[in-house]
């Protein structure tokens, strides 16, 4: 089985039911995620461009798409903890943790911290790309880190034992988050900047520190952070990114976290690339995972080894955390 430790579907979700759309992860998303093998996975909320204008207007409204679509949902359940993971397996459900892929919805009131947890959030970054009140995302201003209100969050987010994703901060923010909070810590999808230069990759520094609070590193399919090369841009030199990360940091600290959205409109995806595609070659979209997992083994992956990297990992982690 395949935990996918990110994914933007429920952007989808409050896309197509704002125009009328039901039952959009059955009808659009579970058969080519049963395909890959995929169980399960973090589906975050994000404050995707032209929205993140208004991003307490945005907030809102995935909210209620999220609401609205898991009541209906028969195949898909929401989890909070391994138990419920585990009840989900049995039940045969598709299971989702929920996570926020940036914190610019709830401005600065950081009372909406509780409100997301009662709503059944348990993951959360404090930026997507952006810098908001809180921290500095990877096209913010280079010097700035975390605020003094971040910080606060920080602390908040630990209190209420959610897991703190590091993908997305700039490394300023990135060390602040280090020095102020206790690990585990998680980048969900972001990959190794020694093999492509790209920001939103991790340092050998930050991949060692990642190891060092017993935390995770999601190997991200997004093309341009696999390699800034078009020609170089496919699933072999993804492989050389999972196997640059296990041998620095040890494969124990490796998931996926695939960053799919070949199904989203590419209006917000030229807010951060030029490219006109998303998908790294051979990896188009969740239904090729199989094929990853063959180019794995065949670099010198183990079948444990796999297991640990496909699902084991994040358990791990989420039984650490979550409990």
């Amino acid at each position: 089985m395949i935990f996918d430790g990110h994914s933007d579907i429920f952007s989808d979700v409050t896309i197509k039911r704002l125009l009328g759309e039901t039952q959009v992860i059955k009808n659009h998303h579970l058969t080519r995620l049963r395909k890959g093998g995929v169980e399960g996975g973090c589906f975050v909320i994000w404050i995707d461009p032209p929205f993140d204008k208004e991003p307490s207007r945005r907030l809102e409204q995935i909210l209620k798409a999220t609401k609205d679509e898991m009541a209906e949902c028969e195949v898909a359940v929401l989890v909070h903890n391994m138990a419920e993971i585990e009840a989900a397996q049995k039940a045969g459900k598709f299971f989702i943790l929920l996570g926020m892929e940036g914190l610019s919805g709830i401005g600065e009131d950081l009372d909406q911290i509780h409100m997301l947890y009662d709503f059944g959030v348990r993951h959360a970054m404090l930026t997507w790309n952006e810098q908001n009140l809180l921290a500095t995302g990877v096209q913010g201003d280079p010097s700035r880190g975390v605020t003094e209100l971040g910080k606060k969050a920080v602390r908040m987010l630990q209190e209420k034992h959610m897991i703190m994703d590091v993908s997305h901060l700039n490394e300023r923010s990135f060390w602040d988050v280090v020095h102020i909070a206790e690990g585990p810590f998680l980048a969900s999808h972001s990959n190794a900047k020694a093999l492509a230069p790209a920001a939103r990759n991790l340092s050998d520094e930050q991949l060692l520190a990642i190891r060092d609070t017993k935390g995770l590193v999601g190997l991200n399919s997004f093309n341009l952070f696999v390699s800034q090369n078009l020609n170089e841009q496919n699933v072999d030199n993804l492989v050389k990114h999972a196997s640059y990360i296990a041998d620095k940091i040890g494969v124990e600290h490796l998931g996926f976290g695939f960053d799919f959205f070949e199904f989203l409109s590419t209006e917000s995806m030229k807010s951060y690339s030029h490219q006109e595609t998303s998908y790294t070659v051979g990896l188009e979209d969740c239904a090729r995972i199989p094929d990853l997992l063959l180019k794995m083994k065949a670099a010198g992956f183990t079948e444990k080894e796999l297991e640990m990297i496909s699902y084991r990992n994040w358990f791990n982690l989420i039984q650490k955390v979550l409990g």
